[in-house]
């Protein structure tokens, strides 16, 4: 709640440097591992070699996280998620794409609203499933980390699941 009091208050403070993208998906997938492993959920990533973005490391590193771990919750065991990463003409784009199954159209615009969870992830089911409702905070602090980076970010249904795509600047 701290971080994201602190985004919506404009006072986070970012120390934009060169990082290569590689690096932090690299240490994202290796920290999401033994969770994706206890859920049966199986990681894949790949960043075009040599991919730089002037942002915050910490901030950054937060923003894979956090899309990963949500990826995996709302994945079924035998599932896989997937991290990308590549340069585009004006930065570079990330993205993740899990095996939920996909959102209503209803629910899209919605899902980077703070404490926003959706009513499918209440359900008994989704519950058992995920292993809690968590508290929808991770993707709105997602939104803000990369909006303080000049960058945006968007969901899609993308068969099997879900693609969230983060594009920051050069």
């Amino acid at each position: 709640l701290f971080e994201l009091s602190r985004i919506h208050a404009g006072v986070m403070r970012l120390s934009p440097q060169p990082v290569a993208l590689g690096d932090v998906v690299s240490e994202a997938l290796a920290s999401a591992d033994s969770v994706a492993r206890a859920r049966g959920v199986r990681l894949d990533g790949a960043v075009d070699q040599g991919v730089l973005v002037t942002a915050d490391p910490a901030g950054l590193s937060r923003v894979v996280s956090n899309l990963l771990m949500n990826a995996i919750r709302h994945t079924p065991a035998d599932g896989v998620v997937e991290v990308r990463a590549h340069a585009v003409a004006d930065g570079i784009e990330l993205s993740v794409t899990d095996a939920c199954g996909g959102m209503s159209e209803e629910d899209i615009p919605r899902v980077f609203d703070v404490g926003w969870q959706g009513s499918h992830a209440r359900t008994p089911e989704r519950l058992e499933a995920t292993g809690g409702a968590g508290a929808g905070l991770g993707l709105a602090i997602v939104k803000g980390i990369v909006e303080a980076h000049l960058g945006r970010v968007a969901v899609t249904n993308h068969e099997p699941g879900c693609r969230f795509s983060v594009t920051l600047p050069a």
